[in-house]
C-alpha cells in the first residue's frame, strides 16, 4: 500500500467528522423571559438568570405561552448552513424538560428557524425548587442524537431573591471569544460546556489573547450605575474552581464601559469537571451578590 493512498484513506475517514462537526456549534442558550413578537425572525431576550419566582411569573404573564414569554433558547448558525442535497435541514433538536420531582419529558425533535435560533416556553407553573432543561442536536440522517449542554434554575413560591438596583444580567457563557476589541465590543465564537484541552492547545485558546477560552457577563452600560461622584457602583469578583475543588477567587474588577466582562480561564490543569462563580460586588456597601454559576467539563 503506498504512502499516498495510506494519507487518501486517512483524509477520507478524517474529513466527514471534522466537516459534520463544523455544519453546527453551539453560540448561547439560556433560561429566561424572551419576547416572541418576531417568533421566528429574532431572538429578542428580556431578561436571562437561574432564580425566579412563581408569583412574579404569573404576575407578569410569563406562563401565558405568548408575549414576554419564560422559557430555554437555543442559538446555532443559521439552517442554510446545514442542508443536506436535498436542501433539508440536516440538524434538529430534542429538548428534555426535568423537574424538581425528577420527572423528565423529552419532545422534539424540532426544527430551528431560519435565523438559526429556537425557544421553548416552560411552564413551571408546577413543583417548586430546582428544574433542569437539556438540549440534544438531531442527525436526520444518521437518527442520532448528541448532548448540546444542560441549563439548571431554581423556581420558588414567593417573591424572587431581592434585586440589586441599577444592574440586571443580560447574560454570561464559557467558550471562545474575540478579544481583538476587548474593550469596546465582545465577540463570542463559540459557546459550550464540553471542551478539549488537546483541541484548546491546538487552536491557541490558552495563549490569553486572540481567540480567546474563557467566560463573559454582561450587564447594562457602565454609565447606567455610577454614583453621585461619576464612579461605578457595581464591579464583579469571580471564583474559579478546578476539578480538584481548589477555587481561586479574583476580583473585584471593573466592568467595561459597553457593560460587559471576560476572563480568560487557563484550564489546561486537571481534567474534568469545572465551575465559573460570578458575584456582583456593591462599592458602596463592599458587599458581595452570587449572580449564577457556569459549570463545564473539560476532556483531555
Amino acid at each position: 500500500m503506498t504512502r499516498k493512498f495510506i494519507l487518501y484513506l486517512f483524509c477520507l475517514l478524517l474529513f466527514p467528522a471534522i466537516t459534520t462537526a463544523a455544519e453546527w456549534r453551539l453560540l448561547d442558550m439560556g433560561v429566561g423571559i424572551y419576547d416572541d413578537s418576531e417568533y421566528d425572525s429574532k431572538l429578542k431576550i428580556v431578561e436571562k438568570g437561574t432564580s425566579w419566582s412563581q408569583k412574579d411569573l404569573y404576575g407578569r404573564g410569563a406562563f401565558t405561552g405568548r408575549g414576554k414569554v419564560f422559557g430555554a433558547w437555543l442559538v446555532g448558525p443559521p439552517v442554510n448552513t446545514y442542508l443536506n442535497a436535498n436542501g433539508v435541514a440536516k440538524y434538529l433538536y430534542k429538548v428534555r424538560l426535568t423537574d424538581p420531582r425528577g420527572n423528565a419529558t423529552l419532545s422534539g425533535p424540532h426544527g430551528f428557524y431560519a435565523p438559526g435560533f429556537a425557544t421553548v416556553f416552560i411552564n413551571a407553573g408546577g413543583p417548586t425548587g430546582n428544574w433542569k432543561v437539556d438540549f440534544l442536536l438531531f442527525n436526520r440522517e444518521t437518527g442520532q442524537d448528541s448532548p448540546i449542554g444542560s441549563l439548571q434554575f431554581q423556581m420558588t413560591e414567593g417573591p424572587a431573591p431581592p434585586a440589586v438596583v441599577g444592574w440586571k444580567l443580560s447574560d454570561a457563557g464559557i467558550g471562545i471569544y474575540d478579544d481583538s476589541e476587548y474593550d469596546s465590543k465582545l465577540k463570542i465564537l463559540e459557546k459550550g460546556t464540553n471542551w478539549s484541552q488537546k483541541d484548546l492547545y491546538g487552536r491557541g485558546a490558552f495563549a490569553g489573547r486572540g481567540k480567546v477560552f474563557g467566560a463573559w457577563l454582561v450587564g447594562p452600560p457602565v454609565n447606567t450605575y455610577l454614583n453621585a461622584n461619576g464612579v461605578a457602583r457595581y464591579l464583579y469578583k469571580v471564583r474559579l474552581t478546578d476539578p480538584r475543588g481548589n477555587a481561586t477567587l479574583s476580583g473585584p474588577h471593573g466592568f467595561y464601559a459597553p457593560g460587559f466582562a471576560t476572563v480568560f480561564i487557563n484550564a489546561g490543569g486537571p481534567t474534568g469537571n469545572w465551575k465559573v462563580d460570578f458575584l456582583l460586588w456593591n462599592r458602596e456597601t463592599g458587599q458581595d451578590s452570587p449572580l449564577l454559576s457556569l459549570p463545564f467539563t473539560m476532556a483531555p
